[in-house]
């Protein structure tokens, strides 16, 4: 906690804790900040790595605690030095430090760790304990450190000063003032590149999870993390800071490359400090301003993909983690320095569970030494940052859950037992021994905690047991209906398209001609073979030869069937209509001349008035789609674009498969299934197979729509509000 610069008076409590001598702790250093007229004070505590914040008055009364006089005397000298503060004053700054572990009680046998407050928080005498270094850790320290070390390891590979020595002459520049300008205009100009071509970017996003390019991708992070790295180091010491070790850091399995650049606190300011927090961040963004760049010029293949997933890693994935300010991570301090708020995450939570107390408890607010608006701003933060943590955390939990198996499971629940459980217990048992029961008499702290206790267990039972209010949405997609999908039955040429995009044809029309030169000639080989074998058969019966003349006629018989074979693949070449429609194919006269794979469409020919929608229904929606379409009922659709529908469901077809069945749905295209190539041709195929059911829509209903449009139809959820949850995580986590 910070030293407030208006300290807690008591002036109902007699200061009796004035005879105590107070010694600042070994490892505290103090540094001098100012900012305008005002000036303070910034301790750091080099055993745990937080801040404390001190006024000019505190510093001053911290500055004569060295154990050599006791409180009365600092009461003495403050008084002669114009700080009016009275004995109470004293004795509950000094109780501030004690508690923060930056002072110690200093007695004829050694110093004392703390000074003993009442358990509500409050004034109280000042009271010896036993020493910090004498006594063992507790059960729960224990259990914490051990948790703590399982869950996060590191793992220091080099020297960062070293390193930062050497890289300084060659890219110390990049710091520079016109450096800086330049690297301005390149990110804007990057940035204006990405948002005109923003559809191309979102279809490269949702291939950045392709397993084939998993080696590339973990190559691209590892090069711009320890870029980012080496920019943090390379700023400090081109500020005279001396940067500490550097290495890789596993977090639930996670490694994140890190730093310790922890003497920037030493500079007086805070832009040095600021641009050293930024630094990873500033080389990131200009190395995604250059591949925006790249990807913009080469031409379409691999690197030009590549370009593009180094410019998401390098741009948009740092901007959500290293600048979040949510995660404690270059944003957090960064935001910390340039608002002047040593400690902003503790002092913010600290703030909101006094909050949370008062509210459910009636608990006063424990004193914020964050003057103005800066203590609103503190438990804002808190606020967006425990909500968003307790996602991002629990994301990591049930990814490593799901990747890592048994072992990803283990951490999984210790991980939950030492952010989750752990804290909660603990906070509870606070609670609960503030004010301890009189006889059988629960105290009104106890009473309280059991109702929040019952009320909170009883909206989880609702959870884990009544239906949940939300509807599933199924992903469907418009496509026509019957439409005939023309494709090349052999590898031939297009001699002569009769058609044109937009026209309408009547069934049984002629759409196209193919050519295959070497099926006419396999043909008349057949025949000229057919017609030899007749002839010889004829010769051996006239010879009385009849065993032989069978052959002959057997053989003759398998040119026959081989020839029919052929004039059906030669009928196949001339395309035509199967039903009446129009051609919906764009540019049919630029294939004339085109070489055509077999299988390879041609066109396609459909009815504007008759469309369906094609629903695509996972396992996990299969129930409940059953259950609703056997009432009868009528389904809400909404399509991109802001069309809405209703329309009766319609039976699901038996087989499921994992096809896709219209390119628009494929998570590659924007869509909303994801996918996975698989095969020498990378043929997309859904990640989880469904089952489909096709939606028939009236002639009036057709017309308002377009074929290839995505939406979502909503349907009645059986799943509890739990069960839902756990789902959503899931499929959250498949996607990645």
């Amino acid at each position: 906690m910070n030293v407030s610069s208006e300290p807690p008076n008591d002036a109902s409590k007699p200061p009796n804790g004035l005879g105590l001598r107070l010694a600042i702790i070994d490892g505290i250093e103090f540094s001098q900040r100012s900012a305008g007229a005002s000036l303070s004070y910034v301790a750091l505590d080099t055993r745990s790595g937080k801040f404390y914040r001190f006024g000019a008055r505190e510093y001053h009364a911290a500055s004569m605690m060295d154990g050599s006089i006791d409180l009365s005397e600092v009461h003495r000298r403050l008084n002669v030095d114009g700080v009016p503060w009275s004995g109470d004053e004293v004795v509950s700054f000094a109780r501030q430090l004690v508690q923060s572990r930056l002072a110690e009680v200093v007695t004829s046998g050694g110093p004392m760790a703390t000074l003993v407050s009442p358990k509500t928080g409050g004034g109280g005498n000042v009271a010896p304990t036993s020493a910090a270094s004498d006594r063992a850790p507790s059960g729960w320290q224990r259990l914490m450190q051990w948790g703590g070390a399982l869950l996060t390891q590191r793992f220091p590979l080099a020297d960062g000063d070293r390193v930062a020595s050497r890289l300084l002459p060659m890219f110390g520049w990049m710091f520079s003032l016109p450096a800086a300008i330049a690297w301005a205009l390149l990110v804007t100009t990057g940035v204006g590149l990405v948002w005109q071509h923003t559809e191309e970017f979102e279809a490269e996003l949702n291939r950045i999870f392709d397993q084939q390019l998993w080696i590339p991708v973990l190559l691209i992070w590892a090069t711009m993390k320890a870029l980012h790295e080496c920019g943090h180091a390379v700023c400090a010491k081109r500020h005279g800071v001396r940067v500490g070790r550097m290495g890789v850091m596993l977090f639930l399995c996670a490694p994140l490359a890190y730093v310790d650049a922890t003497d920037a606190w030493k500079l007086v300011r805070r832009r040095d400090r600021i641009q050293i927090g930024i630094a990873g961040v500033y080389l990131e963004l200009a190395v995604a301003a250059v591949a925006a760049w790249c990807w913009w010029s080469l031409p379409l293949g691999f690197l030009r993909h590549l370009a593009s997933q180094v410019f998401l890693i390098a741009g948009p994935a740092t901007l959500l983690i290293n600048a979040n300010p949510l995660l404690r991570l270059d944003g957090y301090y960064v935001l910390s320095d340039w608002l002047e708020i040593p400690n902003l995450r503790y002092h913010g939570r600290r703030r909101l569970l006094g909050l949370l107390e008062r509210l459910l408890f009636g608990l006063p607010m424990p004193a914020c030494p964050l003057p103005g608006w800066r203590a609103d701003f503190a438990v804002a933060h808190a606020a967006c940052s425990v909500v968003f943590q307790f996602v991002w955390m629990a994301g990591l939990v049930v990814a490593i859950a799901s990747w890592a198996e048994g072992l990803g499971i283990f951490l999984g629940i210790v991980a939950t037992m030492l952010w989750g459980v752990i804290p909660l217990v603990r906070w509870m048992h606070r609670i609960w021994t503030i004010q301890p029961a009189s006889g059988m008499v629960l105290s009104v702290y106890q009473r309280r905690l059991i109702a929040v206790c019952s009320l909170t267990l009883l909206m989880g039972h609702y959870a884990a047991v009544e239906t949940s209010p939300f509807a599933r949405r199924i992903p469907v997609v418009v496509r026509y209906e019957n439409e005939q999908v023309a494709r090349a039955p052999v590898d031939a040429f297009v001699t002569s398209v009769l058609v044109q995009c937009g026209q309408r044809v009547q069934k049984g029309a002629l759409l196209m001609v193919l050519e295959h030169p070497e099926l006419d000639i396999r043909r008349d080989q057949l025949l000229d073979r057919r017609d030899a074998a007749l002839a010889k058969s004829i010769q051996y019966r006239r010879r009385g030869e009849i065993a032989l003349g069978k052959a002959e006629s057997d053989r003759a018989a398998s040119f026959d069937r081989q020839i029919a074979e052929l004039n059906e693949q030669l009928e196949s070449l001339r395309v035509i209509a199967k039903r009446d429609g129009r051609i919906t194919s764009p540019q049919t006269e630029s294939m004339v001349g085109r070489y055509v794979s077999a299988g390879e469409e041609l066109l396609r020919l459909s009815d504007p008035h008759q469309k369906e929608i094609l629903a695509l229904v996972a396992e996990d929606d299969l129930d409940s789609y059953r259950k609703t379409a056997q009432v009868g009922a009528v389904a809400s659709i909404r399509l991109r674009g802001g069309v809405s529908l209703r329309a009766p469901l319609a039976e699901l077809q038996p087989a499921a498969n994992r096809n896709i069945p219209h390119a628009a749905l494929a998570a590659t295209a924007g869509g909303p299934l994801a996918v996975q190539t698989v095969g020498d041709q990378r043929r997309a195929r859904s990640v989880k197979p469904h089952l489909q059911s096709a939606i028939p829509l009236d002639s009036y209903t057709s017309l308002k729509v377009r074929a290839g449009q995505i939406g979502r139809l909503t349907i009645p959820d059986n799943r509890t509000l739990l069960s839902r949850v756990i789902d959503r995580m899931r499929e959250s986590t498949l996607r990645k």
